[in-house]
């Protein structure tokens, strides 16, 4: 069941409880149990069959009910629906994947629905079953998640005075940062600086870290929007006229509420994967923090021959939603070799000479 990657077809539920969707009597014989290392186990009374996607809470959880706007941290376990044998996990991991709710909804009203119409919470365990298709070829699938938290998509903590240093910034929690005015050109800075505008309480970020980020960049120079990860905020040269003769991002806002496309995810990536500004202005601050950075170009495109931004002084504002640190590379290493005494040295060297002449002999021999 690829919930997080690909939209599988959403089928009419026959049924609908409190505590699931769907056929929850198919599921019921489920019992999920947990080793002393996290990995967990799942032993199924009858096999799991129904023509029907099914969901069913198999604990509930002491946490928060789910917001829809929010960011889930999910871990998850790929079962077989016969014999309960689990075939992928990372429950044991502790590295739980981040599913962003309005685009799990987008992908299937069916996982979406069984997550916030059920009464989850956060700290709940649930059961999601697929039925194969024959259309497709594809096989009956178990999937167990448990919600392990949940987080808001922008940046959460206490607003700071900004120092009057760098371009003022129209900044409030969960809403998209703006630039009233392009700077004076200047006072464009010759290094990387950066500013805290909210102060989150989360976990430091490092150069390296693997981050979950909104983010809206702004050239100096004229202070447009080139770049972002905000609901309802579009650079201008991305702005595509419909067939109605609205733009794309008039259209992103009419589905979204309150005037926010809901669909767009956060951004994530590896900061050292990103210009070099990035990494110097981030690292050190924390999960939950708003950061304004200034880029000049030398820290950004500036080095990327031909790139529309490569003489551009870069104004970026990110809410650092999430980190996780890169996983280490591992590298082949050469065996070592052991040291050999003077004895062994001299050894090896008649060796050698003896077969030296004895190659030398059979040329002769060949020659002959």
């Amino acid at each position: 069941m690829q919930y997080a990657l690909a939209a599988p077809a959403v089928l009419l539920l026959a049924g609908c409880s409190s505590d699931g969707l769907g056929d929850t009597s198919a599921l019921s014989g489920i019992d999920l149990h947990f080793t002393d290392e996290g990995v967990p186990e799942v032993l199924i009374s009858n096999p799991v069959e129904s023509d029907e996607e099914s969901s069913l809470i198999l604990s509930q959880g002491d946490g928060d009910e789910l917001d829809p706007e929010q960011i889930l941290h999910v871990s998850s376990a790929t079962v077989d629906p016969a014999s309960g044998a689990v075939q992928q996990e990372n429950f044991s991991e502790d590295t739980p994947s981040l599913l962003f709710l309005p685009m799990i909804q987008e992908q299937s009203e069916f996982i979406y629905d069984s997550l916030v119409d059920t009464g989850a919470t956060v700290g709940s365990d649930i059961a999601l079953y697929e039925p194969g298709s024959a259309e497709t070829g594809g096989a009956d699938s178990l999937v167990i998640l448990r919600i392990d938290d949940q987080v808001p998509a922008h940046a959460t903590g206490e607003e700071q005075e900004q120092s009057g240093d760098l371009p003022e910034i129209t900044s409030e929690v969960g809403e998209a940062p703006t630039l009233p005015a392009a700077p004076d050109e200047e006072e464009a800075p010759e290094e990387t600086e950066s500013e805290v505008l909210i102060a989150g309480e989360g976990a430091e970020i490092g150069t390296t870290d693997q981050v979950v980020v909104r983010y809206t960049g702004w050239t100096w120079s004229d202070g447009e929007v080139f770049d972002s990860a905000w609901p309802g905020v579009t650079p201008p040269d991305s702005e595509q006229a419909t067939e109605d003769g609205t733009t794309e991002d008039e259209e992103a806002e009419d589905d979204g509420e309150d005037g926010e496309a809901a669909s767009v995810p956060p951004a994530s990536f590896p900061l050292d994967n990103l210009v070099d500004g990035w990494a110097e202005g981030l690292e050190g601050k924390h999960v939950g923090d708003r950061v304004l950075l200034v880029i000049p170009p030398e820290s950004g495109y500036g080095e990327a021959e031909g790139h529309d931004l490569q003489d551009e002084t870069l104004i970026f504002v990110v809410d650092l939603i999430a980190s996780a640190p890169a996983p280490e590379q591992t590298q082949e290493q050469m065996p070592e070799q052991p040291e050999l005494t003077e004895e062994e040295l001299e050894e090896l060297e008649e060796m050698m000479q003896e077969q030296g002449g004895e190659d030398a002999d059979a040329d002769d021999t060949e020659d002959d």
